[in-house]
């Protein structure tokens, strides 16, 4: 007897499912678990235990470019996206999707503003809805809690930019580098440096503007310029390294975490980091409390000894040079090309496509990725070109395999079903940046990722720690929120601030009208178009047909018992009788299917 098509366990029903007949090629391909890649075989004379054979590699795919195809692309460059968006891509071909997502308008997003008024007057006398990014206190006793709103208006802020963004991949890369390259926005803010405590917010804010405004671009400028950013220098506390006493936590990082990584060809030694770090004394933020902040070289603070390295960086010597010797620091770094372009290649790897890098992978995809990094003079713009249009990001086995981070899960489904995230009054800043923050508190916090709150230096693990990876956004606590966070947005819920209410809850019939009339008249091409745009793999005839019967048919078997509500609808919308039978019967349709495992998955 069929299972009923309730909500099922992640891991079991996922990744161990054996019972529905599934899609050849997803049959021969799927992993299996979560560590070696291993597939069931197609028959009975396949090995049952094949491992590490995915053998596609970076030659331009020549399959077919379907809307199957042009979702994955979309799931894994941005956070939700429209049917429109969908069709678009379809329709512009591979070449023309990916060259236009890799294409970052010179567009400015409208600033942080004062939105607090209501609650705490600004200390420094800036007007309501006004920007705050440059202004700076002068005193390190009056501003602190301003400072305070302001920071948390930050992370609501940049939640913003990942709910409004634009069909490119600009919001997807900042996010990269900042989980890659972070500080943490509360450290910054409480380090006994003077004026952090008023001016941390502004700082942080000129941060993660930096990625943002270079998503796409040279990925060794991005590590110079990392390299005195105020609020770096205070978050790893460069600010501190003087040549009487090192501090040789910048140091350390910048090689460990940030460019050559910890894997087996990166041979730097405890006394490089200790080099490294009288390298880059003398480097201070005087100006904290005046905009723009700069980062300028004090001499008297700096070590003036010669630095000579291990073998791993040929012995070289960086002799005593002043400020240029930073510069020199990053060449010699960038001088070990292949391993920093490997491991950077990793990371994106791991970001993009999944996190299980085998010899296969590592031949066929991260070495030769490295070597077009390096050609392209450590330019990100032609490494994602090239592996956005490889056979590897299309091979089947990379479909469907990625548990959603807590950003493409919530702020991806807020997007997908057109939530209202933005207040009706745009003046009403206090209730805007209170939905925004109402959404960042109660969704995203809970499950473990924030714009702003970062685990520690080495970013949130789901991405860079083994062996887990991505299973580390499922545990007891997370799961149940996730699920709650689906039962929300449909069942629906008010955030009332500053009076205005803003209602969140899906559009069901909206969401189903992107489809065309004939399509959604069929209850088996409306559920076949619902999986196709709601999960990352499809599903069998039978559960399809249980998806349908269950919901648009309320347990009855013939089609016409859903064409026929759905014509009365349409031919008389205003009717509530009509209205809310086709509402609730939609409703438990996306409601179930979201409540899949697979809906976890990307």
């Amino acid at each position: 007897m069929e299972k009923k098509y309730s909500r099922r366990n992640l891991f079991k029903k996922v990744f161990f499912r054996r019972e529905e007949t599934r899609d050849p090629l997803f049959e021969r391909y799927k992993r299996r678990n979560y560590g070696l890649r291993r597939y069931e075989p197609i028959d009975s004379s396949a090995d049952a235990n094949r491992i590490g054979n995915i053998t596609s590699g970076l030659t331009p795919y020549s399959g077919t470019w379907n809307t199957a195809s042009a979702l994955h692309l979309l799931r894994r460059t941005q956070f939700g996206f429209k049917v429109s968006d969908a069709n678009g891509l379809v329709q512009a071909g591979l070449n023309s999707s990916v060259n236009s997502l890799l294409t970052i308008p010179n567009t400015v997003p409208n600033p942080p503003v004062n939105y607090y008024q209501n609650v705490f007057a600004d200390e420094g006398n800036v007007p309501y809805g006004s920007d705050w990014t440059q202004h700076a206190f002068n005193s390190n006793s009056i501003g602190n809690t301003t400072n305070f709103y302001r920071i948390t208006g930050l992370s609501a802020w940049n939640l913003a930019q990942g709910l409004n963004q634009q069909l490119n991949i600009k919001e997807k890369m900042t996010w990269f580098w900042y989980h890659f390259i972070p500080i943490d926005f509360n450290t910054v803010r409480v380090s006994q440096n003077i004026y952090c405590a008023t001016n941390s917010a502004r700082i942080s804010h000129e941060y993660i503007q930096n990625f943002r405004n270079n998503a796409l671009g040279n990925f060794k400028t991005l590590i110079r310029n990392v390299a005195t950013q105020p609020a770096m220098m205070y978050y790893l506390n460069n600010q501190a390294n003087t040549s009487s006493a090192p501090d040789e936590n910048f140091a350390r990082e910048i090689m460990e975490l940030f460019t050559l990584g910890k894997d087996s060809m990166s041979q730097f030694t405890e006394a490089d980091v200790i080099t490294a770090a009288k390298v880059l004394t003398g480097w201070r933020v005087q100006n904290l409390n005046t905009h723009p902040t700069t980062t300028s070289f004090v001499a008297s603070q700096h070590d003036t000894s010669n630095k000579t390295f291990s073998a791993f960086f040929n012995n070289t010597t960086i002799t005593n040079n002043g400020s240029a010797e930073l510069d020199a620091f990053i060449d010699l770094i960038f001088s070990k090309s292949q391993v920093v372009s490997e491991y950077i290649c990793r990371r994106l790897y791991r970001y993009f496509v999944y996190y299980d890098i085998d010899a296969n992978i590592e031949a066929n995809v991260i070495v030769p990725l490295a070597q077009h990094f390096v050609a392209n003079n450590w330019e990100i713009a032609p490494v994602l070109d090239k592996l956005f249009k490889s056979q590897h990001f299309y091979d089947m086995a990379n479909y469907g395999v990625y548990i959603k981070s807590p950003f493409d899960l919530i702020i991806g489904s807020m997007r997908t079903f057109n939530l209202n995230y933005n207040v009706s009054d745009a003046t009403n800043h206090h209730a805007q940046y209170y939905v925004w923050g109402a959404i960042n508190t109660r969704f995203l916090v809970p499950n473990d990722q924030s714009m702003g709150n970062m685990p520690n230096v080495a970013g949130w693990p789901a991405y860079h720690q083994s062996p887990n990876f991505h299973e580390y956004w499922i545990n007891s606590n997370t799961v149940q929120k996730r699920a709650a966070f689906i039962d929300a947005i449909f069942n629906g819920f008010n955030l009332t601030y500053n009076g205005l209410t803003t209602r969140i809850e899906v559009d069901v019939i909206a969401w189903v009208s992107q489809f065309s009339g004939i399509t959604i008249a069929d209850p088996d091409a409306l559920v076949n178009e619902c999986v196709t745009y709601l999960l990352p793999v499809d599903l069998s005839s039978t559960a399809k047909s249980e998806l349908k019967v269950q919901n648009l048919l309320s347990n009855q078997v013939n089609n016409s018992y859903w064409t026929t509500a759905w014509n009365n609808y349409i031919s008389n919308p205003t009717n509530v009788s009509y209205t809310n039978t086709v509402k609730s019967r939609l409703k438990s349709l996306l409601l179930a299917i979201t409540q899949l495992s697979e809906y976890q998955l990307m």
